[in-house]
């Protein structure tokens, strides 16, 4: 092959997969700084992934949407949920549709397998995007401890959305940010009763 043939495939990938990086940062810092927050209910796990190192593993309450009757979805598509704050202030899995919502927070997602919940209507489940919020080596483990040492605590993640796409940006333990918590020996204080 020609040198300058090779250099212009070169420079092409080059630019390629700097556009699809820059991209994704571009994105991340759009919802982190003009993106509306909300609040999702967590009970933490704390694994250990080899390239990227400790995090601390997030299992999300409610993560299946109502589909609505005679809304067909294609196998594993986008589809748009819209974000619905309950009584408590936290946010839940609205109707799930085909078409982005006129106003509102709302997240594109994968949409999973459909079946029928305990009253009866369809649903299906969705996997949230943002399931790990990476941690120092001594923090995460430590978190994970503290957090389920003598019962378990009330906990919940903030999360950025702008335009369908949503940024974890915190944990907070027994209302206060994960880090803070633990600076004020939260792990030591017994979990309060129901």
């Amino acid at each position: 092959m020609n040198r300058r043939l090779l250099f212009a495939l070169f420079v092409v990938v080059v630019v390629v997969q700097l556009a699809v990086a820059g991209g994704a940062i571009i994105r991340s810092e759009l919802a982190l700084r003009y993106g509306e927050s909300v609040r999702f209910r967590v009970q933490p796990v704390d694994p250990v992934d080899a390239f990227r190192g400790r995090y601390v593993a997030l299992r999300f309450d409610n993560v299946g949407a109502v589909l609505p009757e005679g809304l067909d979805l294609p196998r594993r598509g986008w589809v748009f949920v819209p974000l619905v704050e309950d009584d408590d202030g936290f946010t839940e899995l609205g109707a799930v549709s085909l078409v982005r919502p006129a106003t509102g927070p709302y997240l594109r997602l994968r949409s999973g397998v459909e079946y029928r919940d305990d009253e009866g209507r369809r649903m299906v489940s969705i996997v949230l995007p943002f399931g790990r919020l990476y941690m120092d080596e001594e923090l995460a483990p430590e978190t994970e401890r503290a957090m389920w040492r003598r019962g378990q605590r009330e906990a919940f993640v903030t999360v950025l959305v702008r335009d369908g796409f949503g940024v974890m940006k915190d944990l907070y333990v027994e209302d206060l940010p994960v880090r803070e918590w633990l600076a004020q020996g939260g792990a030591d204080r017994p979990p309060p009763t129901p």
